[in-house]
C-alpha cells in the first residue's frame, strides 16, 4: 500500500491545494526537488518553474510559480507561493 503526503499550496488570497498526495515535483534553487512521504524535514526556497502534483487518486496535476518557499515536517509539506 503506498504511503502518501499531506500537501497544502497557498498564496496570501488563499488556498490552491489541499490534499494527500504520492509526490509533489519543485523547482528548488538548487535544483529540482521530489517529495514523497516521510521526507526528512526541509525548508527551501523555490525559483521560478513549475509545481508538479501526483495526487493520491486522479491525474497529476501542474501549477506555475515565480518564487516561493516550501517546508516539510511530520509528513506534512507546505508550499508557499
Amino acid at each position: 500500500m503506498a504511503k502518501f503526503l499531506k500537501l497544502t499550496i497557498a498564496r496570501v488570497d488563499g488556498p490552491v491545494f489541499d490534499g494527500e498526495v504520492v509526490s509533489v515535483t519543485l523547482p528548488g534553487t538548487e535544483g529540482e526537488m521530489t517529495i514523497m512521504a516521510d521526507h526528512e524535514p526541509l525548508v527551501s526556497a523555490l525559483k521560478a518553474g513549475t509545481v508538479t502534483v501526483r495526487p493520491a487518486t486522479g491525474d497529476n496535476t501542474s501549477y506555475s510559480l515565480q518564487n516561493g518557499t516550501v517546508e516539510v515536517r511530520d509528513n506534512h509539506a507546505t508550499i508557499l507561493i
